[in-house]
């Protein structure tokens, strides 16, 4: 072969190899185009599962156990849960929403707890799960909770509570302790078997006589006697055991032949809401929340029965005063939220509990409701 034949010979696998290595490298960029869009794919957000309603039942101890509904669908999809920001899933299954109500497999749960994943074809079904950490507790048996979920949740609290405080308004159950909330930002407060006492004044009646008059006391923390002064038309008492729980609530249950609505408050010597409940026999619940230890007066319009006066055993309006703890609790049989001490029906059939959520538009609805007697 000629030193031509030998260079056109070598062009020709130089141009072959070259042709080699760029039909290589287009199929790799081809291969990693793929990979890529499967990468993506991956990593695109899943569907949020649609979630009608949850239900989340809170015990004594303030044990928490929850359940969403979640509609059936043909894709897997995320369904937000109520884990993270302290809180911790426990023992996280999912079952059939109808049918055997078997347990589905494959539910994966993210790492901060926030949601879970169900897998596709899954159909309607419940997830279910323990909380530990979401209830902040004060001692005794005060437990709070910052609560934010979308979907309606129906919340049943511990038999032991008879007022719990939603966004700051007085909710009091006489029956079964549940409630709903629609869209729900809220912070809930309750204590369970919150200690009960009563103080009695006596007041100048007709003729001389004197009457006796109860106040109850519903409160943890630590309440000194009541003063009563009928000149400016208040109550006040000493709060202690209050500081270093970061505030307590102390519910007043007053008879408004002694003190009437509306009603405000000052603690410390500064304006303070109150919130107020129909207490059942005529009494309102009067409810306070000293953030420390200090002074608090209710204020209300006086009635005309307590221009009397004290008796005279007190010249300050404190008349005589006793605190023993209560007897009983009565029957139960429902809830009722209170606006300024006014008297709910006796029966009550969805009552909007006053729930104003930042941002939320939280509304709160309270199942039937029969009105007892306030114990004495």
């Amino acid at each position: 072969m000629t030193a031509d034949g030998r260079r056109g010979g070598a062009a020709f696998c130089m141009l072959a190899a070259a042709a080699v290595l760029a039909a290589a490298g287009g199929a790799a960029e081809a291969s990693g185009q793929e990979e890529a869009g499967a990468s993506a794919a991956v990593r695109a957000p899943l569907p949020e599962a649609r979630v009608p309603s949850a239900s989340v039942a809170i015990l004594g101890n303030g044990t928490v156990s929850v359940e969403h509904e979640v509609a059936g669908g043909g894709e897997a999809r995320r369904v937000p849960l109520l884990g993270g920001q302290g809180a911790r899933l426990v023992d996280v299954r999912a079952v059939g929403a109808g049918g055997d109500g078997g347990e589905i497999g494959g539910i994966e749960v993210s790492d901060d707890g926030s949601h879970a994943v169900v897998p596709a074809g899954s159909g309607s079904l419940l997830v279910r799960y323990g909380l530990e950490g979401a209830m902040r507790l004060s001692e005794p048996s005060t437990y709070s909770w910052s609560f934010l979920y979308r979907a309606t949740t129906s919340f049943t609290l511990p038999d032991g509570v008879d007022v719990a405080f939603v966004n700051g308004q007085a909710v009091h159950f006489t029956g079964a302790r549940a409630f709903t909330c629609h869209g729900c930002q809220m912070e809930l407060e309750f204590t369970v078997d919150e200690p009960r006492g009563v103080q009695t004044f006596e007041m100048g009646g007709v003729d001389g006589e004197k009457e006796r008059i109860d106040v109850g006391v519903w409160t943890a923390a630590e309440v000194g006697p009541l003063a009563f002064d009928p000149a400016s038309g208040s109550i006040a008492y000493e709060a202690g055991g209050v500081s270093d729980a970061g505030g307590r609530w102390v519910t007043l249950v007053v008879p408004p032949g002694l003190l009437g609505p509306p009603y405000r408050a000052e603690i410390g010597g500064e304006n303070a809401p109150v919130t107020t409940f129909d207490a059942g026999g005529g009494m309102i619940g009067v409810s306070a929340r000293p953030a420390e230890d200090g002074t608090v007066r209710i204020f209300g319009s006086a009635a005309a029965g307590a221009g009397a006066g004290p008796g005279a055993g007190d010249e300050k309006g404190g008349g005589e005063s006793r605190q023993e703890e209560e007897a009983g609790r009565g029957e139960s049989g429902g809830a009722s939220p209170g606006q300024d001490g006014t008297a709910a029906d006796p029966v009550i059939l969805a009552v909007a509990a006053g729930i104003a959520a930042a941002g939320g538009g939280a509304a709160a609805y309270l199942a039937r409701a029969r009105m007892r007697r306030s114990p004495r």
